[in-house]
């Protein structure tokens, strides 16, 4: 009995490990594009960006966001990775047509799934039950 108790203290502290070095790194990772896309705002804004160098942005942002697709498709729904994936082809195509103001709001709507992802995954009583 003694041993079993332990075994299982071991395996509860290893997942609560690694979910706390996989949340920390999503969140970095997420906050860091989120910094991303409020600088395309301001560039946006600020209206001293041409197209091509909005479109070179978000082209980075798309291609960081698929090399570390992998990665983070173990631990997250695919679901709410590709919702992010849309928004941000969503903004890439919305640069290229000159719509900058639906741009903003995919913007915008693509940093609250990222906040959502954030959320849904945190180590919270809520999530727990």
């Amino acid at each position: 009995m003694k041993k079993e108790i332990i075994v299982c203290c071991v395996i509860l502290l290893f997942i609560i490990v690694f979910h706390v070095i996989t949340q920390t790194t999503s969140q970095n990772y997420f906050d860091g594009i989120i910094k991303e896309l409020d600088e395309i705002e301001e560039k946006i804004f600020s209206k001293n960006s041409e197209k091509e160098e909005l479109v070179r942005d978000i082209d980075n942002i798309l291609e960081k966001w698929r090399a570390n697709y992998g990665y983070y498709a173990c631990f997250i729904e695919h679901d709410e990775l590709e919702k992010v994936q849309t928004q941000l082809i969503s903004m890439r195509a919305n640069i290229k047509t000159g719509d900058l103001k639906k741009c903003m709001d995919e913007s915008e709507k693509c940093k609250f799934i990222l906040k959502h992802i954030e959320d849904k995954d945190a180590m919270k009583i809520v999530n727990i039950f």
